[in-house]
């Protein structure tokens, strides 16, 4: 009966080493627990931004939501500018095509006042000469 005491004893104190040893490896773990509890208070922070954070999703979801509509809306004013662009150019030929035969016009005057220039310079002295002979005479 004492052996089987005695085992018994050995089989219990093999119990209490493998838990002892357990325990061992729970305590050196306290540290880097400590390390994450320390952290809590800023994960704690961040938790609180989550409704602000959920806010400012649902506000984007409703902007990208409108994204279709305003590509309608930027393809509507392209349009618009293609049209007006084309309306523009026609008018700006007549302008500067109008301009062109002013500008033919403005030298053919000039070319003709020129002419009228010159003959007036030979019927001013076509005239101080009869005069000059008529007094003369």
């Amino acid at each position: 009966m004492q052996e089987y005491a005695k085992n018994e004893i050995l089989a219990a104190i093999e119990n209490i080493n493998v838990k002892i040893d357990i325990i061992q490896e729970q305590v050196a773990k306290i540290p880097e627990m400590q390390k994450e509890i320390a952290k809590i208070p800023e994960m704690q922070k961040d938790i609180a931004k989550i409704p602000e954070m959920q806010k400012d999703i649902a506000q984007m979801q409703k902007e990208v939501a409108k994204i279709p509509e305003m590509q309608q809306d930027i393809r509507n004013i392209s349009r618009s500018v293609a049209v007006i662009e084309h309306e523009h150019a026609d008018k700006l030929r007549a302008v500067f095509d109008a301009f062109a035969v002013n500008t033919e016009k403005i030298e053919t005057q000039e070319e003709k006042i020129s002419f009228c220039e010159k003959k007036l310079e030979n019927h001013d002295i076509e005239i101080d000469y009869l005069t000059n002979k008529v007094q003369g005479l």
